[in-house]
């Protein structure tokens, strides 16, 4: 019988091995991080440096797609920002090529961003903002030689997930929240299409999980969902971020995430009217990327009472939708 893998954790002893292509001070110690889209490890040398050594899963991202992301935190390094950076290899490039059971993979190692995930308050929450705000400011005009493949746009983050969701939905909740779903899609990207969004280059994942605090400030980490795109939707990452884990503070972390964004660069009316509609977004998106790689988060969590609450946070996103009133007495939506 053919064994057929999807996605092999390649352990530590391989990935010492692998990255012979760098230099570090002495014999070096791997610790696998963390499991996910792709793959995190640690490396430490004998002096106790730290660098990361990301291991992209195979099919996620193509070279040149990784190229792109490169490219923008180089451009970035240019300019002082505090970010995890590629660092070549002795050979000049920044990639390597493994051939995994599952197929070609790529990897990349990146300076660690020392400190630890800033807590969420007011003062760090304004913190953020401004750092988000920086990077927007320092990456206006962003081009790269370099194609990512995608675009944080309404294709990529409504469109594209919805057609993952559907088939879900109709399984565990019929017909009615299929068509809901693509109600809220519809809606949503009419409302956005009515509105004169910046777009341009974004982190594409700007949450307090892919950031480091220290005495230095705060450094970002993870690229690996940049994209042109709409410049609000990385601004409604975080506050769905704090919509979602930080509930009772919310209000307070908003206003000082905005104040801090604000100081930086100017927020125009028109982006910031598509916020609410880009945490919509955001939901739509996340749940199709579950779906999709069931791989890293399963298929447990895929069940009636998840995905009733996630129909409900969509009709709560569009309370004033005349065309998804015909859905508030369906009994197998509540």
């Amino acid at each position: 019988m053919q064994i057929n893998v999807k996605h092999a954790l390649i352990d530590t002893e391989t990935i010492k091995q692998l990255v012979t292509g760098h230099s570090f001070e002495g014999s070096v110690t791997c610790d696998f991080l963390a499991r996910g889209l792709n793959d995190t490890y640690r490396i430490t040398d004998e002096k106790q440096n730290n660098y990361i050594f990301r291991l992209y899963r195979s099919g996620w991202r193509d070279k040149q797609a990784i190229l792109f992301e490169l490219d923008a935190l180089n451009q970035l390094y240019e300019q002082g920002f505090r970010a995890s950076y590629p660092i070549k290899k002795h050979d000049d490039d920044y990639i390597y090529e493994v051939e995994a059971p599952e197929g070609l993979r790529y990897g990349v190692l990146f300076t660690y961003s020392e400190g630890e995930r800033p807590l969420i308050n007011v003062e760090n929450a304004e913190l953020i903002g401004a750092t988000l705000g920086r990077l927007h400011r320092l990456t206006s005009g962003f081009e790269s030689v370099y194609e990512r493949g995608f675009e944080l746009d309404m294709q990529h983050l409504l469109d594209e997930p919805a057609e993952i969701i559907s088939p879900v939905l109709e399984r565990y909740l019929g017909q009615s929240a299929v068509n809901l779903l693509h109600a809220v899609v519809e809606n949503t990207k009419a409302d956005l299409a009515a509105l004169d969004l910046e777009k341009d280059f974004c982190h594409g994942d700007f949450h307090n999980h892919n950031m480091h605090l220290s005495s230095n400030g705060i450094e970002v980490f993870d690229f690996d969902c940049c994209a042109t795109g709409f410049r609000g939707y990385d601004i409604a990452v975080s506050w769905w971020n704090l919509l979602n884990n930080y509930k009772n503070m919310e209000k307070d972390c908003w206003d000082a995430f905005l104040e801090g964004y604000t100081a930086e660069r100017n927020l125009a009316s028109d982006d910031f009217k598509s916020i609410p509609l880009l945490i919509t977004a955001r939901r739509i998106w996340l749940m199709g990327t579950m779906m999709a790689n069931d791989d890293v988060w399963g298929t447990n969590w895929m069940n009636e009472r998840t995905l009733k609450l996630f129909i409900g946070q969509l009709r709560t996103d569009r309370p004033g939708d005349r065309d998804l009133q015909e859905f508030d007495n369906d009994e197998v939506l509540h």
